[in-house]
């Protein structure tokens, strides 16, 4: 009561504020956001460490203008292309960051660990903050990629090829259920859950059988593209996917449909990560069989108990089952398209597949074989040039300063590169929007082309999932 009185009684005055008080108050924080804005205008310009990089001056103030562009007309990368056929091989393109388009300046951007330490400025708000992809430094970042090196080496992916081999024979079998049917298969649709089942196998020791559901499990697909579809939107406004991962799965896909991938990604992560760590402690005492999956044998390695922390293993679970994912099948969904509609690629594919497939489906061909069919790496290669799934990624040089031509790139600062725009070079790859595999075969290859594709990237920091 004596509280209350003191804002009802005659010195209520004190506690209050007049009308000409809050028109004050909001005119003084109006002119100091006015100054602050002004002056941040001012240091960007001309007095950042990287006022002298060319650049338009738009992106050299803020990174809205990006933001605007991603989420409304999608063309960043061909605007990008056009600001450097105009200021040049290096492009401020935002406060903090530096664009360069030249090719053999990429392995000093994405360097190897020998070369120098090399930081990330990592999403946030996907659900995957404490996985390997998105750890900010490097020695926690190779810290936490030694044991899955080991686990993806090429020698133990050949251990693994029975899972993939099973998985083909039942992709197989569920197209030909459809012959003469009259009706489409949605390459789309099984390609995504082919790569889902794979992933969940090798992951985390348990498929989860999409192949298996009417039509390729559909509602699949539709999870992991919406999913996709809601990352420009998450990228730039991380804040959103952090209040989403507290919200239920049913609220969210009334309110937000393309961001409940992230939510069922991390729900069904959480779930995995539980069972297996139930079945390690089970392995422990001798009560159940070794299980040879990824995640089993990180709980099993001799990294610190913390990287072991239940939470850490769902981000990097997240982040396996959809960078694993999405990815590769839109790998497979393109490359096949193209294969499909170009008919003498199809014809010349099937032809060198003759000898190898000869024995299917009584046996699927191993890895070392299919690897001798020279066009169908070139149609790969071909697949992976073409695809605009690669947005341009950076990287920070965390204990030296970078040099670039006549150029000093502070320490710290934030370098990217696009291999979308390597990949699209015309002096490289001429008429680079053709899908021809013919043109890895040639008798006299330019090596331009092998250094130019780079879809995994390159350095201590390259996609793990490569081989």
């Amino acid at each position: 009561m004596a509280l209350a009185s003191m804002f009802d009684g005659p010195h209520a005055s004190v506690f209050t504020l007049s009308t000409t008080d809050s028109w004050h108050i909001m005119g003084v924080i109006a002119v100091f956001l006015v100054v602050y804005s002004f002056a941040l205008v001012v240091h960007r310009l001309w007095y950042s460490p990287l006022a002298g990089f060319p650049g338009p001056k738009h992106l050299a103030v803020t990174s809205w203008y990006e933001t605007v562009v991603d989420l409304f007309s999608h063309d960043f990368p061909e605007r990008l292309c056009n600001m450097h056929e105009k200021y040049g091989p290096i492009v401020r393109v935002a406060p903090s960051e530096l664009h360069i388009n030249d090719a053999d300046y990429f392995t000093t951007v994405f360097a190897a660990a020998a070369s120098h330490r090399t930081d990330i400025i990592p999403p946030r708000g996907l659900g995957m903050d404490d996985s390997l992809g998105s750890t900010t430094h490097h020695d926690l970042h190779q810290l936490r990629r030694k044991p899955l090196d080991r686990f993806l080496s090429r020698q133990n992916v050949m251990r693994l090829q029975g899972i993939i081999h099973n998985e083909i024979r039942i992709l197989d079998r569920m197209i030909l259920t459809a012959k003469g049917k009259g009706t489409a298969v949605r390459l789309d649709h099984a390609f995504a859950s082919f790569t889902g089942d794979v992933v969940g196998q090798v992951a985390c020791g348990e498929s989860p059988g999409l192949l298996d559901g009417p039509n390729f499990t559909p509602e699949w697909y539709t999870m992991i593209r919406g999913a996709a579809k809601a990352i420009p939107l998450l990228r730039h406004f991380p804040q959103i996917g952090s209040v989403m991962q507290c919200v239920p799965a049913g609220l969210l896909q009334k309110i937000f449909p393309n961001s409940t991938g992230f939510k069922i990604l991390q729900l069904l992560g959480e779930k995995q990560i539980a069972r297996i760590r139930t079945e390690v402690d089970r392995e422990m005492k001798g009560e159940t069989e070794v299980n040879s999956s990824m995640f089993h044998h990180l709980l099993r390695s001799d990294i610190p108990e913390l990287e072991k922390h239940p939470t850490r293993l769902n981000a990097e679970a997240v982040s396996f089952l959809g960078a694993g994912t999405y990815p590769t099948a839109a790998t497979l969904i393109l490359t096949a398209y193209y294969i499909l509609a170009t008919p003498n690629v199809e014809d010349r594919l099937r032809n060198e597949l003759k000898d190898v497939m000869a024995r299917f489906d009584d046996e699927v061909p191993n890895y070392v074989d299919v690897e001798q069919v020279e066009y169908l790496g070139a149609c790969i290669k071909e697949g992976l040039r073409i695809l605009r799934l690669f947005r341009r990624k950076g990287r920070l040089s965390a204990d030296e300063d970078l040099h670039y031509k006549q150029w000093t790139i502070p320490k710290n600062t934030l370098v990217t590169m696009s291999p979308y725009s390597l990949h699209m070079d015309p002096d490289v790859f001429p008429d680079p929007h053709q899908f021809n595999p013919e043109r890895w075969l040639s008798k006299d290859p330019d090596p331009r082309m092998d250094r130019n594709l780079v879809p995994f990237l390159k350095g201590s920091r390259n996609c793990i999932g490569m081989k």
